[in-house]
């Protein structure tokens, strides 16, 4: 069994062609920036939205731990709280749900399959995202396996964060990386996301012997990286990958951290615009590289 966040159908930004992309639990980063912060953690975790909450108290009562109490506002005691999710059941709002569930392979698939001849129709498929999918690795590893046998195009959101054993087991089961690359200073990297750099690049070097099956995706994050992108354009080269993509930052996943009672570092920072990256474009031209704005 494998803990799962969310299934999403019909996605275009998550690889070619029309697709389903399955978000696995548990990454081992804490980007500030994250637009999915509810698959951080592997178990299930609470998300409480304050715009739906009547403060009916319902789901206080109804808890047998006492996890929760209201301060004047919702607070939850994670320490106390066992995920048996009877609060979730007892909201009649909807204003608590739980993020995270564990299902089989023929339970993902029977998702799946349901979109069958949309990727066929498309030249789509599966992909695989997070957190990171390999963060869950024997079993993320079983399920690529499974959908491998039934013929799926599987493409792999990573972060490249993991032990490069897994990767040498998973790649020639995976058609296409979407490969973040958030920094190539490595204190800075550490400083903010809790990334190790050599671990990343010798990820990276691995895969640079097939670069067609490697596009590295760059979040443009304000005050983080916008400054050294040309650097890091320029640094996929060397390793002889020769597709770029520019994530412009946005807060579209401002809620879910508001849900989570965590603080949103980028509360005040507006989205950006993709024409303000233009440029990067015309870089990649001008260095034989292929730098699409967007996913």
């Amino acid at each position: 069994m494998i803990k799962v966040s969310n299934i999403e159908r019909f996605a275009t930004h998550d690889g070619p062609g029309i697709r389903t992309t399955v978000f696995l639990k548990g990454c081992p980063l804490h980007c500030p920036w994250c637009a999915n912060p509810e698959t951080w953690q592997v178990n299930p975790v609470l998300m409480h939205d304050e715009k739906k909450c009547a403060k009916c108290h319902m789901c206080m009562n109804v808890c047998p731990s006492q996890a929760i109490s209201f301060q004047p506002d919702f607070t939850l005691n994670k320490e106390l709280c066992t995920n048996c999710q009877k609060c979730e059941e007892e909201c009649l709002n909807d204003a608590i749900s739980f993020s995270g569930k564990e299902m089989s392979c023929d339970q993902i698939y029977q998702e799946i399959q349901k979109d069958d001849l949309y990727y066929k129709q498309s030249h789509g498929g599966v992909t695989l995202s997070g957190g990171e999918p390999l963060f869950q690795f024997e079993e993320s590893f079983a399920l690529i396996q499974y959908l491998k046998q039934k013929d799926y195009h599987i493409a792999l959101e990573t972060t490249g964060m993991y032990d490069h054993s897994r990767l040498v087991k998973v790649e020639p089961y995976v058609d296409l990386f979407l490969h973040d690359l958030k920094h190539i200073d490595s204190t800075k990297l550490k400083e903010v996301t809790g990334a190790d750099f050599k671990t990343i690049d010798e990820n990276l070097t691995y895969l640079s012997k097939s670069p067609e099956k490697v596009i590295i995706r760059i979040p443009v994050i304000p005050k983080f990286n916008d400054d050294v992108l040309k650097e890091m354009i320029l640094y996929a080269k060397e390793k002889g990958f020769k597709e770029v993509h520019l994530l412009p930052y946005h807060s579209l996943g401002k809620n879910k951290w508001h849900n989570l009672k965590k603080q949103y570092q980028y509360e005040q920072e507006a989205m950006m615009d993709k024409s303000s990256l233009s440029e990067y474009v015309t870089f990649g031209k001008e260095n034989n590289m292929i730098v699409k704005l967007g996913g």
